[in-house]
């Protein structure tokens, strides 16, 4: 074989795959943004639901039709939300304990600090994290908190924590 048909072979197999290439990479393209497309309108129509019937009965809901499991990813106790680490002050230790989804407490819920560094502070569950375990739900909430000079504060809680460094306020 001589030098210019290595070559030439070698070309014509970098065409092909190049070729190749290209068309999955289109494919892709297009089933991504038939994907982005899809899971706008499943947020858009669950939006809606809990609108309707709130997160609860949305949950609710789900589950009586068999649809729990398919619209998990999309569920926002299921996503994960953070404040952020450079806004959350300290994360308050509490015991893991596995949560059922149906007590965990909405964004907004208010809430006040029993013991610890902000004991005395009130404030609203700004956001939620859970990650789902072997036992069930492991959830921290991120609280927005106001003490009684008017100083704002943020930081976490664990649910194993409810009713012991924190509480929640029925007003």
């Amino acid at each position: 074989m001589t030098e210019g048909t290595k070559d030439d072979f070698y070309i014509e197999e970098l065409k092909v795959a190049l070729q190749e290439w290209h068309k999955s990479h289109k494919e892709l393209t297009k089933l991504t943004d038939e994907r982005r497309q899809k899971a706008r309108l499943v947020r858009n129509l669950l939006s809606i639901l809990k609108l309707q019937k709130g997160e609860s009965g949305t949950r609710d809901l789900l589950e009586v039709k068999g649809l729990t499991v398919q619209a998990r990813p999309f569920l926002t106790i299921e996503t994960l939300h953070t404040a952020g680490a450079a806004t959350v002050v300290r994360r308050r230790k509490g015991t893991r304990q596995a949560v059922e989804p149906a007590t965990v407490l909405e964004k907004g819920t208010r809430v006040k600090m029993l013991a610890g560094m902000y004991e005395g502070y009130s404030g609203v569950i700004a956001s939620t994290q859970a990650r789902q375990g072997k036992r069930g739900l492991d959830v921290t909430y991120f609280l927005s908190l106001q003490g009684t000079r008017g100083d704002r504060k943020r930081t976490s809680v664990k649910h194993g924590a409810l009713n012991k460094s924190w509480h929640v306020l029925n007003d």
